[in-house]
Parts: C-alpha cells; structure tokens; sequence
C-alpha cells in the first residue's frame, strides 16, 4: 500500500486484515495517513463488493471448485 486511497479500499472492497507497506517508499506524515484510513475504514455494504469478498473466500476454500 503506497497511499490513504488504497488503504481505505482494501478494507472497504476486499474487506483485507493485512496491510503491507514499503520501507523506502513510506514518509512518517503518509504513513500516519495511510494507517487512519486504514482503521477508519470498514467493510463495505454493497451487495457487489459483499460478492467479490464471497468469491475470495470461495478461493480459499479447498472444499468448493473455482
């Protein structure tokens, strides 16, 4: 995650519990913005975000087939 925006959509979009960050790309005043967009943000509500986060997990699961 190099910025506020992608942090925030990763959580909203793909509903994400990881965030990784680049060492030489990351200034302390961005990554203070881009860790309170990060646990500002929540999971999103809508209905084709909700499927594209089903479709992960179904990715995941070894008992279903893609």
């Amino acid at each position: 995650c190099t910025d506020a925006y992608t942090a925030d959509g990763a959580r909203r979009w793909n509903d994400a519990n990881v965030l990784a960050l680049s060492l030489r790309l990351t200034s302390e005043p961005l990554l203070e913005e881009i860790l309170d967009a990060w646990f500002a943000a929540g999971a999103s509500t809508d209905p084709e975000d909700r499927q594209n986060v089903a479709r992960l997990e179904q990715l995941g699961d070894p008992t279903t087939t893609a």
